[in-house]
């Protein structure tokens, strides 16, 4: 049997089918918006009748107008069809890495029931680790204080749940890799058949759209056409390439301008609001920037202020940063080695990267992702520029509604626009927002339920 650990295929936790679909739905918006304009383009070039010494031109150009159209929506539906095959595989392979961690707890119970890890390696292993060490007959006490434990009575079961951890593991890793090989390959044969616009002379781009008024204004009327946008998405944004090393992405760099213009905010860094009163009081203060982050990312102004109702009333900012503080020093080399940051007592337990800032609480990793960054190669410096715009107010708010339209594309009712989202819709925004992957949960449910039950509050607070 073909085995993989999880390390192998870990990545498929932040794997989402649901925002692959997302995708190939724009690319097949940009398939259908081509093809709609095809047919005019066809009846200029055939129906037009030109008698002149430029006619053989015009006809010319319409042709290979025609011809540009055509190529580039075959370009879009080959990417739409690989991004939706892909999207499928990408389900399967996350049935598969979910029946893995499943037989992997079942492995982690039966082990401790034999041993307890003493060492930093070992509290970073994982079971299956532990397990072939557990049974191995050297490197035991690297592992486990288990000088004279037996664990013969474990091993027929420990060895199933070992197997049947790294056979899931392995189908889940091949299901993803062949799928992703395939999608590549189409998606360079789609690329292929866009053409490709070059500025004479070297130059810079030419923003055509900002240079012509007439395309201004067609693209103001083009605006109440379905296919110019996918139903739910909020307002177009410029797309940016990766940021690489840059200490300001420009997802940031838009948030700080558009922030630049809003009042001040009504920070609670010292003493958060603990009643009902002091969190009406912080919206009612904050709804400008609150309104306008919601604007921002295409959601219902309640909804935003509905999360930070929830979470301005958490703990002091102070705590956030002793967290923070705890949580690196016990990752770095230097600190409190052989305690790993999520074996740290009570609250203080978890990754670095999952410590949460700001008045409506998010996680640093969930901030870096939603500006644009790389959360698995932050700098130094990157990782203090996320820290600081978390724990501005006014950058916190943009960043948690951006956080919430990630969310909402990765639900069922992502084409839902913002003025009909419904409140069991929001409600279930809310759970996923605080409980992830475990939206589910009982603790991730009352969440909900309680964000549910306080929009009358929120929505009074707003006006």
């Amino acid at each position: 049997m073909s085995l993989s650990h999880r390390k192998d295929v870990e990545f498929l936790e932040e794997c989402n089918p649901a925002l692959v679909e997302r995708n190939a739905a724009e690319f097949r918006r940009l398939r259908d918006l081509l093809v709609q304009a095809e047919e005019p383009a066809r009846r200029a070039e055939t129906g037009t009748q030109w008698q002149s010494d430029g006619s053989h031109t015009y006809t010319s150009r319409l042709s290979e107008a025609r011809q540009l159209v055509l190529h580039m929506a075959e370009g879009y539906d080959k990417a739409a069809s690989a991004l939706h095959a892909y999207a499928a595989a990408l389900t399967t392979a996350k049935s598969h890495y979910g029946n893995g961690k499943r037989a992997e707890r079942k492995l982690a119970a039966l082990i401790a029931t034999k041993g307890t890890a003493i060492t930093r390696t070992a509290q970073e292993a994982e079971p299956m680790c532990q397990w072939e060490d557990m049974r191995a007959t050297t490197g035991v006490m690297d592992f486990f204080a288990e000088l004279t434990m037996d664990v013969d009575d474990i091993r027929e079961e420990a060895d199933r749940l070992h197997d049947d951890a790294g056979g899931s593991f392995h189908l889940a890793g091949s299901a993803e890799a062949e799928a992703r090989s395939v999608c590549v390959h189409a998606l360079k044969q789609a690329y292929e058949l866009l053409p490709e616009f070059k500025v004479k002379g070297g130059g810079g781009g030419v923003d055509v759209y900002a240079a012509m008024a007439d395309i201004r204004r067609e693209a103001a009327q083009a605006r109440t056409n379905p296919l110019t946008h996918l139903p739910g998405s909020g307002p177009k944004k410029e797309m940016t390439g990766p940021v690489g090393s840059e200490p300001v992405s420009p997802e940031l760099r838009d948030i700080r301008m558009r922030v630049a213009g809003l009042p001040a905010a009504d920070d609670n860094y010292w003493d958060p609001p603990q009643s009902d009163e002091g969190r009406a009081e912080w919206i009612r203060n904050n709804k400008e920037i609150l309104r306008a982050a919601a604007q921002r990312a295409g959601l219902p102004e309640e909804m935003v202020a509905g999360i930070a109702w929830k979470e301005v009333g958490g703990q002091p900012g102070i705590f956030d940063d002793g967290v923070d503080f705890f949580r690196r020093a016990a990752d770095a080399p230097w600190g409190l080695s052989p305690v790993t940051a999520e074996n740290l007592p009570d609250r203080a337990g978890g990754k670095p990267d999952e410590t949460s800032f700001g008045p409506i609480a998010v996680q640093l990793r969930r901030g870096a992702e939603v500006l644009g960054y790389d959360p698995e190669h932050l700098t130094d410096q990157q990782r203090n520029v996320v820290k600081s715009a978390l724990q501005d107010p006014k950058q916190n708010a943009f960043i948690a509604a951006g956080f919430l339209a990630q969310i909402k594309e990765e639900t069922g009712y992502a084409n839902v626009p913002a003025d009909r989202l419904t409140e069991a819709q929001m409600q279930e925004i809310a759970a996923r927002y605080n409980g992830g992957p475990y939206w589910e949960s009982k603790k991730a449910q009352d969440y909900g339920d309680d964000f549910r039950n306080n929009l009358g509050n929120v929505k009074k607070a707003m006006r």
